[in-house]
């Protein structure tokens, strides 16, 4: 029998968060070559700010309901606002007029930064910020095993096949591992944003800003990606009251859940519920209030791909969370634990201590807990390197006509409204020669009794129809994957 260890963080409540200050945040210098920013937030602080991407160049957006949505969201308009400063672990979206910028996520470990829109800009026209110190809380663990005998296939108990003479053929490993992640947000959570495009953006610094805590992981690299968000309707995954989310009962219900829903998710590798409610766990006949998070162990590219943390939405309380229970689903055990015996040759944690307060402990003593130990980027390596081909693919370049994308016309739409403004344009696809895709964008404007046609020819965005079962993917019209409605 084999077991998936599942493991909770656990979380007190600190005192005395500090004064929100009032900043200006203005534009030093820009790099139009490299799309660099340098950006001083106040005396104290100024950011190298360099672009980040961490949304898919097309998002799914799910809706449940007595009429299901499911809309394709452009992730290129979210990458293009989205900027980052590694070395202060800062992730912030700009929009900038002159040297006057509008910023909101995260200019540090410790701090977010928002517009304050209820005062005046400064008499240079700055906009006006405050800067809000993020509760961070302190972290308890404990373990739970779960049976997973079909996706262990690494597992001790597991027959080793017999050895064959000759030469030992090397196994191909990936360069960089692009994790996919699917977001599920419930109803506490979601209902703070005025709109889908808010929760992906909240989502999307989140997410970058725990990519820049997986940039020191090597052979391979891994990169977070986020590839959707569905929007919270039945709930039906969640165990606990409005209020409160019970986390080792919530846990294998939504991994059932999301297994149910993976085709409709886009095959993501992981799936991560961001809970707007209190998470709590059972002690003995009591539930402790102080839960912050849940995840498989190892259970990325599995049945067991599912990790779950709560955040108080607007405000970044979980992105710390998020990192560390990313950290077990791709692999890591907490430090100082020894190797995770269901999977052979697992290198564990033993020889970094607990108390150094490394992302995968709870202890934090200051710079530590924002980077990862050397054991856990030995033990994420490891265990990515072992999942194999069908894992390191990018599912999210594949496309599932079964599912209807309303969406994907908008796109195409908003990208030929940029190269012709202010006019009445049109968005077609063509086929210039053989199965080539192109987007052609046109307007047409009346001379007299003339009227003449303005075009141009740009590509085409992956995933956009072109014909009955079929879609452009790198510039060429393919039949899809999965057979599904007839869409002429």
């Amino acid at each position: 029998m084999y077991y998936f260890t599942v493991l909770a963080f656990l979380c007190g409540v600190i005192q005395g968060l500090q004064e929100p200050r009032l900043v200006y945040p203005r534009l030093l210098e820009e790099r139009s070559s490299d799309g660099k920013l340098v950006m001083e937030i106040h005396d104290q602080l100024t950011l190298n700010l360099e672009k980040a991407s961490v949304a898919a160049p097309q998002l799914r957006f799910l809706k449940r309901g007595k009429e299901s949505v499911n809309m394709m969201i452009d992730g290129r308009e979210i990458n293009d606002q989205l900027y980052q400063d590694g070395e202060k672990f800062a992730t912030v979206a700009v929009s900038r007029n002159g040297t006057a910028a509008e910023m909101k996520g995260l200019v540090g470990p410790s701090y977010r930064i928002e517009p304050l829109f209820s005062m005046e800009r400064s008499d240079s026209g700055l906009v006006p910020h405050m800067i809000y110190e993020i509760e961070q809380k302190p972290v308890i663990d404990r373990a739970i095993g779960f049976d997973d005998k079909e996706n262990c296939p690494d597992s001790r108990e597991t027959k080793r096949p017999k050895r064959r003479r000759g030469k030992k053929r090397r196994k191909p490993e990936p360069g960089e591992f692009v994790a996919e992640v699917f977001f599920l947000l419930d109803h506490p959570h979601f209902r703070h944003f005025k709109n889908k495009e808010d929760a992906l953006m909240y989502i999307c610094i989140m997410m970058n800003s725990a990519n820049l805590r997986f940039t020191d992981v090597a052979n391979p690299r891994v990169r977070l990606m986020v590839t959707g968000v569905e929007e919270p309707s039945g709930e039906e995954y969640v165990r606990g009251t409005e209020e409160l989310l019970a986390d080792s009962d919530t846990l294998p219900e939504l991994k059932k859940y999301a297994g149910r829903k993976k085709d409709e998710f886009g095959n993501p590798d992981i799936v991560y519920l961001l809970s707007g409610r209190d998470v709590i766990s059972k002690k003995g006949d009591e539930w402790d209030k102080n839960a912050r998070g849940v995840g498989y162990v190892s259970g990325v590219c599995t049945d067991h791909y599912v990790a779950l943390g709560e955040d108080l939405p607007g405000l970044y309380t979980g992105m710390i969370t998020m990192t560390h229970e990313l950290g077990h689903v791709l692999g890591a055990v907490h430090d100082g634990d020894g190797p995770y015996r269901y999977i052979r040759g697992h290198p564990g944690a033993k020889s970094c201590p607990w108390d150094d307060g490394f992302v995968m402990s709870y202890v934090d003593k200051g710079a530590n807990h924002q980077i990862f130990s050397r054991c856990s980027l030995r033990q994420m390596a490891y265990v990515l390197r072992g999942k194999g081909k069908k894992c390191w693919d990018v599912a999210s370049n594949g496309y599932n006509m079964s599912i209807q994308y309303p969406g994907n016309q908008e796109i195409i739409e908003k990208i030929c409204e940029k190269k012709f403004p202010n006019k009445n344009v049109e968005a077609n696809v063509i086929f210039p020669k053989d199965n080539e895709c192109k987007l052609r964008c046109l307007h047409k404007e009346r001379k007299g009794r003339y009227t003449r046609t303005h075009w141009l020819d740009v590509d085409t965005p992956d995933f956009t129809r072109c014909g009955r079962r079929k879609a452009c993917i790198k510039g060429r019209c393919v039949r899809t994957w999965r057979p599904g409605p007839d869409d002429e």
